[in-house]
C-alpha cells in the first residue's frame, strides 16, 4: 500500500465528469495503489486533503465527481498549477512536487499527464511532464526517487500539453 500523500490533479481544458470519474477510478482500482491517490483540485485548499498524524491516511477524490464540478483551473497554465502547490497551507495533505494534468489529449486518451515541480530557486517552474496510463500513474508517482537527474531520466518521454 503507498504512504504518499494525495497527488492534485488539475483539468486545465474542459473534462465531462465521465471522463473525471473514469481517470481517477482507473487510477483507484490498481490493487497496488488501493487509494484514491489524485485530487481533483480546486482554488479553495480548505477542499484539498489535511494531514492527520493520529487518523488514517488522507484521500484524495473518490468517485463520483459531483456532476456540477467545474475545474477552475480551466485555460490556465502550469505555471498557476505550480503557484497553488507553492501557496498551499502546511495542513493541506498534497504533494509538494508532483502533479497531474489533464489536457484535451490526455481526455482522449485515458492518461494524465504527471509533472513535476523545479526547485523555487529554478526559472523555470515546471521541470517536465510525461504522460501514463490513469491506472498506473499514482503507482509511478509513489516509485520516484527524488534524488534521480529528473531532466536526463524524462528527456526522451516528455510531454507538451495540449492547452
Amino acid at each position: 500500500m503507498l504512504t504518499t500523500p494525495p497527488f492534485a490533479l488539475f483539468a486545465l481544458t474542459e473534462q465531462s465528469t465521465n471522463t473525471l470519474n473514469s481517470v481517477l477510478q482507473k487510477a483507484h482500482d490498481d490493487p497496488s495503489v488501493g487509494n484514491w491517490w489524485w485530487y481533483l483540485a480546486t482554488l479553495d485548499y480548505s477542499a484539498a486533503p489535511k494531514k492527520n498524524p493520529e487518523g488514517p491516511k488522507a484521500q484524495g477524490t473518490a468517485t463520483p465527481v459531483d456532476p456540477s464540478f467545474s475545474s477552475p483551473f480551466v485555460g490556465k497554465n502550469l505555471e498557476d498549477v505550480a503557484k497553488w502547490l507553492r501557496g498551499k497551507p502546511p495542513n493541506a495533505d498534497v504533494d509538494d512536487r508532483f502533479f497531474g494534468v489533464l489536457d484535451m489529449q490526455t481526455a482522449r486518451s485515458g492518461k494524465i499527464a504527471v509533472c513535476r515541480l523545479n526547485d523555487p530557486k529554478v526559472e523555470k517552474e515546471v521541470a517536465w511532464c510525461i504522460l501514463r496510463t490513469a491506472e498506473y500513474s499514482a503507482l509511478y508517482l509513489a516509485g520516484l526517487d527524488s534524488n534521480l537527474d529528473w531532466n536526463e531520466n524524462v528527456e526522451y518521454e516528455k510531454y507538451t500539453l495540449e492547452l
